[in-house]
C-alpha cells in the first residue's frame, strides 16, 4: 500500500517556502537595490567612455604627426632614393672594404673599381654636389605618381626648377629655411660618409701598391710623398684617379 506523505511534514515544507520568500532573500531598501543594481552600469558606461577618449587621443597623435612631418618624409625620401642612385652608378655599394678590389700584378684591375675612382671625382666639390642632389631630390618624381603625371611637389622658392603653379601647394609641403637647411644637413652627412669610404679604399690602394712595387731608382732625396705622388700619378694614367682629400695628403707626410 503506498506510503501516504505526513501532514507535519508538508507543514514544515510550506513553512521552508514562506521563510525563503523574495522579501526575506532580498532585504535591501528600495534605494539600496537601486544603487546595487545602477553601480555596474555607471562602472561600464564610465569604462567605455574612457576607452572612447583615448582611442579618440591616440587616432589624434597619429594623424598630426603625419600632416605636421609630410614635408620631411617627402624630402627623406626623395634625398634617399637619389643618392641611392648615385652610390649605385659610382659602384660604391660593390665595395664594402678594400678586400673586394681585384688585382693584376702591382695594379689593380678591377672595372668597376676604376668607375669608383672616376665617379668618386665629384667629391672634390662637396657644395656643388649637396646642391645638386638636393635639386634632383626636390624634382624626383617617385613611383606612386602616374606615367606622365608631374611629382607631388615639394616647393622650394630658391631652387632653379619652379614647379607648375607653386601659389597651390599647401604649407606642409613649403621648403622653409629651416627645412632647406635640414635637407642639405641630410644630404652632407651621406656625402661624408662616401668621401670616407672612398678615402680608406685609395689610402689602401697606394699601400698595396707600394708593398708589391719594387723601388725603383729613387734618389736618396726622395721622401715619401713623392713616392705617393709617383704612385698616384701611375694610377690615374691606367684610369684610378684620386680624390683631392687624398692628393692633397701627400705634402703633409713627412
Amino acid at each position: 500500500m503506498r506510503n501516504r506523505p505526513d501532514p507535519s511534514q508538508q507543514i514544515r515544507t510550506i513553512d521552508d517556502l514562506a521563510s525563503s520568500s523574495p522579501k526575506r532573500m532580498f532585504a535591501l531598501s528600495p534605494n539600496d537595490a537601486l544603487v546595487q543594481i545602477a553601480l555596474p552600469l555607471v562602472l561600464i558606461l564610465a569604462i567605455i567612455t574612457r576607452l572612447m577618449v583615448i582611442s579618440q587621443s591616440l587616432a589624434a597623435q597619429e594623424r598630426g604627426p603625419v600632416i605636421l612631418e609630410m614635408w620631411k618624409q617627402q624630402l627623406i625620401l626623395r634625398i634617399d632614393r637619389v643618392m641611392d642612385d648615385w652610390a649605385t652608378q659610382a659602384e660604391l655599394p660593390a665595395f664594402p672594404d678594400f678586400d673586394r678590389i681585384q688585382w693584376d700584378g702591382a695594379y689593380p684591375a678591377d672595372e668597376r673599381f676604376r668607375k669608383l675612382c672616376a665617379h668618386s671625382q665629384t667629391l672634390n666639390d662637396r657644395e656643388h654636389l649637396q646642391k645638386d642632389l638636393y635639386h634632383q631630390a626636390l624634382n624626383f618624381q617617385t613611383e606612386d605618381s602616374g606615367e606622365g603625371a608631374p611629382p607631388l611637389a615639394l616647393y622650394d622658392p630658391l631652387a632653379a626648377v619652379q614647379p607648375p603653379n607653386p601659389e597651390d601647394i599647401p604649407a606642409e609641403l613649403l621648403v622653409t629655411p629651416e627645412r632647406r637647411a635640414y635637407a642639405l644637413g641630410h644630404i652632407d652627412k651621406r656625402i661624408l660618409q662616401w668621401q670616407q669610404q672612398v678615402e680608406n679604399l685609395q689610402w689602401a690602394t697606394v699601400a698595396e701598391c707600394a708593398a708589391r712595387l719594387p723601388l725603383k731608382e729613387q734618389s736618396d732625396t726622395e721622401r715619401a710623398p713623392q713616392q705617393l705622388q709617383r704612385i698616384s700619378t701611375e694610377l690615374a694614367a691606367r684610369g684610378y684617379p684620386f680624390i683631392d682629400r687624398v692628393t692633397q695628403e701627400y705634402g703633409r707626410i713627412q
